[in-house]
């Protein structure tokens, strides 16, 4: 059962739901594959 978010990932969350709403007419595959590209993790 949904209980609530935990406070250190609440801010993570919200900045994804943002991303998804601002891009909502986009392929978000196709999006995060080109700014994974163009800045990797490592």
């Amino acid at each position: 059962k949904f209980r609530g978010m935990n406070r250190q990932l609440f801010k993570l969350h919200l900045k994804e739901t943002e991303f998804r709403f601002n891009n909502r007419n986009n392929n978000l595959y196709k999006l995060l594959l080109k700014m994974f590209r163009e800045n990797p993790l490592n």
